[in-house]
């Protein structure tokens, strides 16, 4: 079995052998992987630029932490914002329809050769990932990628980041695994609830978000409220169950009408 020694020479050398003449596109959430691939980058003395798309919906103190402890990171705004593209689409990302990824994060890195954190032990969906990869989509124009920590386990970043004294966000140390988009629908249910629960102005602009669909385009008629609707996206049920759980009266209240 491979040391995360082992595993870190690895990533470098992968990161000096596919280094292009014009630099790597270093995507930079802030989270405890792409803290790992920035260091990994530095210690292979490679050329990048790290990238932090903005979504509309990154938690304040992710960015934050960005702007304090890595300045040099360039900041990437989408045509769109979260809340507009709920409007604009007319219903809300799901785990299944997650089209917030390509509105707010895929476009970053169009037609160059992107470094990313993502890992084999992070979900089923990722346990199929190459260490090098293209996109063959013709809007993506070539975009490849190279996922040097792929092999690696949540104990091995950790590790990594403890071993080089590397910053890393104070919502690790509470009751959070990972930091990513306030209300992903790919999240728990339950670490929805608490981004929720400590972010309450993203809650109202999600529920002014779906009151301007209903009112402008008649989305989510089968509702009776913004309210409603939020406390099905929240859930992570599908339609059937959660009008059922409703029927029931087992839909936990989340949060208040506007």
């Amino acid at each position: 079995m491979d040391t995360l020694h082992d595993k870190a020479n690895r990533a470098i050398t992968l990161l000096r052998e596919f280094e292009p003449y014009e630099g790597y596109h270093l995507a930079f959430s802030g989270g405890k992987d792409s803290i790992c691939i920035w260091q990994l980058a530095k210690l292979a003395q490679v050329r990048f630029t790290a990238w932090f798309a903005i979504t509309s919906v990154d938690p304040p103190d992710v960015l934050r932490f960005i702007r304090q402890y890595f300045p040099d990171v360039r900041f990437l705004r989408p045509e769109l914002s979260m809340f507009q593209l709920i409007v604009h689409k007319k219903i809300l990302p799901t785990r299944k329809t997650a089209y917030c990824c390509e509105f707010l994060k895929e476009y970053a890195g169009i037609g160059e050769l992107v470094v990313q954190g993502i890992r084999w032990q992070e979900s089923r969906a990722r346990s199929g990932r190459k260490f090098y990869e293209k996109d063959n989509r013709q809007k993506m124009k070539g975009k490849q990628y190279l996922n040097p920590i792929i092999d690696w386990t949540t104990s091995d970043v950790w590790m990594f980041i403890k071993q080089h004294k590397l910053p890393f966000p104070d919502l690790y140390l509470g009751c959070f695994s990972r930091v990513g988009c306030i209300g992903c629908p790919k999240a728990y249910y339950k670490h929805r609830q608490r981004e929720f629960q400590l972010y309450p102005r993203f809650r109202i602009a999600y529920l002014i978000a779906i009151r301007k669909a209903m009112q402008q385009h008649g989305a989510f008629s089968k509702f009776e409220s913004p309210e409603d609707v939020f406390n099905w996206w929240v859930s992570n049920d599908s339609m059937r169950v959660y009008f059922e759980k409703k029927r029931q009266k087992v839909i936990p209240f989340i949060t208040k009408d506007i």
